[in-house]
């Protein structure tokens, strides 16, 4: 918070200054004689360019206004020596230099502070989206909120080696379910099996939906030798479904568990997701 006030203040003062430097160029615009107003013009045009490309490409175009002015000069110098009205003097050159190059430097400088203003932003929209972590449709936790609960199991079990396991849960066709009898039949699906997912777990057990047919679970010390009660608890979970219209569905699923201890020396969770995802494509072969 208090870094995000420094950079927002920071940015404020730039813009200011910025405002005051054009301000008092405007006020004290250096004479180029008839060329005066393109002079200006092309300024401006380096400053926009400045402020919303870049310093470098604010730098490279007052690099070529100053090469025109400086080449006017000296054809104005060898030329036309007696067009006292068209010809400007060293200083006037050496000051419109200045102020081209200030200029363009301080719009290049809110520019860069833009650009980390945004980036900051995004950070915290990330942030912000990992928070809200919870499925709208099942109320479980999302696939963010997975992955972060899962590093800390990891982590926890790499420090002091108390092993947990990780379920991955694959409705069969659940995709063409919704297609079929509709989101309204699928949303009261999911209601059920939500209830039902909470009935077959222990209050320590952290549940997770991952994507539309795939559910997650972590179950903190839960080892290896409990696999089988819990995998035959998990696979005769839904059972039948008795549809609005007095029908009923069954559904199968398939199931995929990783128990993590110290010795596997897994260190993300994209390691153990992988390991789940390549069994649950084994048992679909």
């Amino acid at each position: 918070m208090d870094i995000s006030f420094r950079k927002t203040s920071l940015f404020s003062l730039q813009v200011g200054l910025l405002l005051v430097a054009v301000t008092l160029f405007i006020l004290y615009m250096p004479n180029l004689g008839s060329v005066t107003t393109e002079g200006i013009l092309l300024i401006a045009l380096a400053v926009f360019i400045s402020l919303f490309i870049g310093l470098r490409a604010g730098l490279l175009t007052a690099l070529l206004i100053l090469f025109l002015f400086g080449s006017l000069y000296f054809w104005n110098l060898f030329f036309r020596p007696s067009d006292q009205l068209f010809l400007f003097s060293e200083a006037t050159l050496f000051y419109f230099g200045l102020w081209l190059i200030g200029l363009v430097i301080l719009s290049g400088g809110v520019y860069e502070r833009i650009l980390q203003l945004n980036q900051m932003n995004l950070s915290l929209q990330e942030k912000v989206k990992r928070l809200v972590s919870i499925d709208d449709e099942t109320g479980l936790d999302n696939e963010e909120r997975f992955e972060l609960e899962l590093q800390l199991e990891i982590d926890r079990t790499n420090r002091h080696g108390e092993s947990f396991t990780v379920l991955l849960y694959q409705i069969d066709y659940f995709t063409e379910f919704k297609r079929l009898y509709g989101n309204e039949e699928a949303d009261r699906f999911l209601t059920f099996f939500s209830e039902r997912l909470h009935d077959s777990t222990r209050t320590t057990d952290k549940k997770f939906r991952l994507s539309t047919e795939e559910f997650a679970l972590i179950l903190p010390y839960a080892s290896e030798a409990d696999m089988t009660i819990i995998l035959n608890r998990f696979r005769q979970m839904i059972g039948d479904y008795d549809l609005s219209n007095g029908k009923t569905v069954s559904f199968t699923n398939h199931i995929a568990h990783y128990t993590v201890t110290k010795e596997a020396k897994i260190e993300s969770p994209d390691d153990v997701l992988g390991l789940l995802r390549n069994e649950l494509k084994s048992y679909a072969l």
